[in-house]
């Protein structure tokens, strides 16, 4: 079997040129009006630099200008509640998008009287999906969310969407 560059070789070498003659033909039996309008369109012997140029710095300035006018986009962050029954845990931890999904970064507050762990978190609007780690070991979607989505690893992982108003 022959390499690839022995394959792309022959086929350069199988190329034929054009008969003579033939390129002066075509371009002869095109319409005249296509003719000017392309020479229009590619100014000859760099004429085309100048605008082109002037048109790029144009387009930079206005680029920075606009980039130096507005402000950095801010999104509101809201103070949402996290809450978990687990009465005979040792530990619950919140990992989710909006921590990276780190392990013994939010560690939930509990258990209370009736083994409930809470958490109240400030997040960013927006989506935001996120799960409860129990004793280190077991992975449980938060029971009362409404909405949830497999996480392609076997675990179900729980969906949020914070807005301003989710916290009136």
């Amino acid at each position: 079997m022959k390499s690839e560059n022995d394959l792309i070789q022959r086929l350069e070498n199988h190329r034929t040129p054009p008969p003579d003659g033939f390129v002066e033909r075509v371009m002869e039996s095109l319409p005249t009006w296509r003719m000017q309008r392309s020479a229009g369109f590619w100014p000859r012997q760099g004429r085309w630099i100048a605008p082109a140029l002037a048109g790029a710095a144009v387009a930079l300035l206005a680029v920075f200008a606009v980039g130096h006018r507005a402000g950095p986009v801010e999104t509101a962050a809201v103070n949402f509640h996290f809450e978990l029954h687990a009465p005979g845990a040792d530990k619950v931890e919140l990992l989710g998008t909006f921590n990276n999904w780190m392990t013994d970064d939010i560690v939930l507050v509990g258990p209370d009287a009736s083994g409930h762990w809470t958490a109240t978190v400030e997040l960013p609007e927006g989506r935001h999906e996120y799960i409860f780690l129990v004793d280190g070991e077991r992975w449980l979607a938060d029971p009362k969310a409404a909405t949830h989505r497999p996480d392609g690893f076997g675990r179900v992982n729980t969906v949020i969407n914070i807005y301003e108003e989710n916290n009136a």
